[in-house]
């Protein structure tokens, strides 16, 4: 089951997909069927996967004329055409500003601590980036832990941000409490009511359609 994902942490649009597989294969066995597992993944192996796609993804980017260096890689898509306001507030969110309001074009504010100096931090388990892409497959459900399992899904699932970790200030601004705290400290972030607006709005949008589309959750 694949499930795609538009928003990053702190509601920014960020496209991802998260999938859940059988890890294994059912095969016969006399008369019935018995399953297989397969082994863990190493990070040799998921680091193998994601040299495999990344120039698949590139060499499909680049028959679609929005390759590096392709001339046609600037020319705004249909619907960017189409509504040119929206189209300017997505591509901010990806980059972490505004595209409207007195903050337009600067980056979202963020509160929180320095980070501890101390030990580093631990290396995820089936992690592995390159070129900008993103891959990890280290999580795995033993078959018997359907609370796990379901954990897991409702992750996945998930709108993008719970009611509860939303904050008005006296002031009249947006609190954000972030679900983890992020490497350089911060733990919430401060938004003006239009920011935040401005934030959920593009998340729902689907670009290829051109239409909105149901936020997953």
């Amino acid at each position: 089951m694949a499930i795609v994902q538009r928003f990053g942490g702190g509601i920014n649009l960020n496209v991802h997909t998260h999938v859940l597989v059988i890890d294994g294969v059912f095969a016969r066995d006399g008369v019935g069927v018995r399953f297989c597992p397969a082994p863990p993944l190493t990070d040799l192996d998921v680091a193998e996967v994601l040299a495999t796609i990344v120039p698949r993804v590139r060499r499909l980017l680049e028959r679609r004329g929005m390759g590096e260096g392709d001339e046609g890689a600037g020319v705004p898509e249909g619907w960017a055409e189409d509504a040119p306001v929206l189209a300017g507030i997505a591509a901010a969110s990806v980059q972490g500003t505004f595209a409207l309001g007195s903050r337009a074009g600067r980056p979202v504010r963020r509160c929180g601590a320095a980070p501890e100096q101390g030990e580093p931090p631990a290396r995820v388990r089936g992690h592995a980036r390159q070129e900008g892409f993103d891959l990890h497959a280290g999580v795995r459900v033993p078959a018997d832990e359907r609370d796990r399992l379901e954990r897991l899904c409702r992750y996945a699932l998930r709108p993008p941000v719970a009611q509860d970790r939303l904050h008005l200030t006296p002031e009249g601004q947006v609190v954000l409490q972030l679900r983890h705290p992020w490497s350089d400290g911060t733990t919430h972030l401060l938004f003006d009511p239009v920011e935040l607006l401005e934030r959920l709005a593009v998340l729902p949008f689907d670009s290829a359609q051109g239409t909105p589309s149901a936020v997953e959750g």
